[in-house]
């Protein structure tokens, strides 16, 4: 028991320290959900095996382009100058949100399935044998948990934006990523502090939503 809590504790550590591409977050954190899941249930252990076993090849392979003829993701310097009015609004809704503790709010604010399965996967570098509905549904779970997060630390706080600075920016194509994003705020007592709501924020052709209440 205690070699599973370490091995779990060991594997979120390397998620929260390693910058990764959106597909290999979202493949850590369904490893991470099915880890959990085994203590809940004596079927959940032996079908969180196989996944787990099923999963370390995807993982693996998850950076190998099976499409050499695909653009490969470009590291932007910054936020691209058209981009920077609406990451700012998105963050301002953001904080409005979290301010009347809003949760339907927020949920209007994140990535739908649809925008996950149709427009950021196939945009990302494919990753073999892996559905896009499967790791949704792995996935989906600790996006509900990150937002019942920030509403229980951060509800009701009156923050005012002061600045909004991504880890860095990545170009597939026609998506971007705005990766492990904080927020600079000025809080009630006129302290600026720094605070992460949320993970990273998708340019969808234009289209800009949250990638999660993961904490990536």
């Amino acid at each position: 028991m205690r070699a599973r809590q370490g091995n779990r504790e060991r594997r979120e550590r390397s998620l929260r320290k390693t910058a990764r591409s959106p597909r290999t977050t979202f493949l850590a954190v369904a490893r991470i959900w099915q880890d959990r899941a085994r203590g809940w249930w004596g079927i959940g252990l032996l079908l969180g095996v196989l996944l787990a076993l099923v999963g370390s090849r995807l993982w693996l392979s998850s950076n190998v382009r099976t499409d050499a003829s695909e653009p490969a993701p470009v590291v932007l310097p910054s936020v691209p100058g058209e981009a920077r009015a609406p990451v700012r609004a998105l963050a301002e809704s953001v904080l409005r949100a979290v301010r009347f503790g809003d949760r339907a709010a927020l949920e209007r604010l994140l990535l739908t399935q649809d925008e996950f399965c149709h427009v950021l996967w196939p945009a990302l570098p494919p990753t073999p044998n892996l559905p896009c509905e499967w790791a949704w549904s792995a996935y989906a779970p600790q996006n509900m948990d990150g937002l019942h997060r920030v509403l229980r630390e951060h509800g009701g706080r009156d923050y005012t934006l002061l600045r909004v600075e991504p880890r860095r920016v990545v170009s597939y194509g026609d998506v971007r990523v705005y990766e492990r994003v904080r927020l600079i705020v000025m809080d009630e007592t006129g302290r600026e502090r720094t605070v992460r709501l949320f993970g990273s924020i998708c340019e969808l052709r234009g289209i800009f939503r949250l990638c999660s209440f993961i904490l990536d």
